[in-house]
């Protein structure tokens, strides 16, 4: 079993020593950060996946003086299943003029608009601390408007993704999975942060009715750069799946004029579903 990952509740940085098996080493800071965030693609957990390597936990703590600690899953091959091995992450979808996205690792699909950017196998995304360490990081994810902005590389109107929380309480997971990627987002170059503003978790639903739970959170850019935007929203959406809690995360920027419309959000929300 390795060691246990542990995440400031208020900062979002790891505390202590943290074991992230044969998940890759941090990758050198991203180029300057649009809008403030710290946003970068790990390309390296291919590999990972390849040798049926740990992948590392995000771990989602409360707001307790005592960090909760979630410990990576063991080495031991995963159970098989009846379905077949997937060759990409494409599948069908259940809207027309929007495609589907299965996460591997959850076996749940979703969908989204044609003109998103559905990222390859093994990608993740997410968020670095001032130092190259990830902090926050999702998979099967999909981008929005990639490369909006030509002269900031890497740049993007938003992201969607899974995040791995093991059991964590629903409620519990859909709240603290907001914050810590606006934690995250909110981190400035010189190591001030950007005000974040989050809100309660409330009862929604995914495909076919099936319960979940819902939060967000919202940073107020403090330091624009090449690609900016007044404020970015993170929606958490969080239930259970078999033995486990499925999170979902989607942030986008907001205040500018190829922002998102919010009510694709929710659209994308409903169509949430085990693969088929």
């Amino acid at each position: 079993m390795s060691e246990p990952y542990q995440v400031d509740p208020l900062s979002g940085r790891p505390l202590g020593h943290q074991s992230f098996g044969a998940y890759p080493p941090p990758l050198p800071p991203p180029p300057p950060p649009r809008g403030n965030t710290r946003w970068v693609v790990l390309l390296a957990v291919v590999l990972a996946l390849l040798v049926g390597a740990v992948v590392a936990v995000v771990a989602l703590v409360d707001d307790s003086p005592e960090p909760v600690a979630v410990a990576a899953p063991t080495t031991s091959p995963p159970p098989t299943v009846s379905l077949p091995q997937p060759t990409g992450v494409r599948v069908p979808s259940t809207r027309p003029g929007w495609q589907g996205v299965l996460s591997v690792k959850e076996q749940l699909v979703y969908d989204v608009p044609e003109d998103w950017k559905v990222e390859n196998l093994g990608t993740v995304v997410g968020f670095n601390d001032n130092n190259g360490n990830a902090v926050a990081i999702m998979h099967g994810a999909t981008t929005y408007k990639p490369e909006v902005c030509p002269e900031s590389r890497g740049s993007y109107r938003g992201h969607t993704g899974f995040v791995s929380v093991g059991s964590t309480d629903p409620e519990r997971a859909a709240l603290n999975g907001a914050r810590l990627f606006a934690d995250a987002a909110a981190l400035n170059p010189d190591d001030t942060r950007a005000p974040v503003a989050t809100t309660p978790p409330t009862p929604t639903t995914i495909a076919n009715g099936v319960e979940a739970i819902s939060a967000t959170a919202r940073v107020t850019i403090t330091h624009p750069s090449d690609c900016p935007s007044p404020t970015v929203l993170f929606t958490s959406v969080a239930f259970r799946h078999g033995t486990s809690t499925a999170l979902f995360m989607i942030y986008i920027d907001e205040g500018v004029p190829d922002a998102l419309n919010p009510a694709i959000i929710d659209q994308i929300i409903k169509t949430i579903r085990p693969r088929s």
